[in-house]
């Protein structure tokens, strides 16, 4: 069996694009989520304020854990693709070394922050320092994920749309 690393390539690009994707739309939906079904609880206002508060932690929580561990698996993606594009595609392998220097602030610079900050950001005025900050580091590293999906897409598309040459890897070197 030959598999092309052109193959392989596009399919952990498209993984990864794909799966940040949804990352992006389980941890947003977390928190929509607080809100619609409170919406639909029919409690006063005092109420759905306090159990706001606790939902909205425990959300807070829960997209803790996706960001923490979605961007380890980022980590083992990217090192896939640096192993697989090392003796190749250098301008591929650029791109993916970008990335993964972008991953490297977010998991060790921004999220710790953010995660942090995040669960009293809801107890916090609008005016306080730590709340100005969690909505800056948050605006933040939601712009550079953006850009690691615009890097990401554009390293998929370039292996898609470039002229193919005949770049197998050998049986052997996926299995040892």
């Amino acid at each position: 069996m030959v598999i092309h690393y052109r193959s392989l390539t596009v399919f952990l690009l498209g993984a990864w694009l794909g799966a940040s994707i949804l990352a992006d739309v389980a941890v947003t939906q977390n928190f929509q989520a607080v809100d619609r079904f409170l919406a639909s609880a029919g409690m006063d206002k005092a109420s759905r304020t306090n159990e706001r508060v606790v939902m909205r932690r425990n959300a807070a929580a829960e997209n803790a854990w996706i960001f923490l561990n979605w961007e380890r698996a980022e980590f083992a993606i990217g090192g896939a693709l640096v192993l697989l594009l090392f003796r190749g595609n250098r301008t591929a392998l650029t791109g993916i070394i970008l990335v993964l220097s972008i991953l490297a602030v977010e998991h060790f610079v921004l999220t710790p922050e953010i995660i942090t900050l995040g669960g009293s950001v809801d107890s916090l005025k609008p005016g306080e320092a730590q709340y100005k900050t969690f909505w800056m580091l948050h605006g933040l590293y939601s712009g550079l994920d953006i850009l690691k999906m615009i890097i990401v897409f554009a390293l998929a598309a370039r292996q898609v749309w470039t002229k193919r040459q005949n770049n197998p890897v050998p049986e052997m070197a996926l299995h040892g």
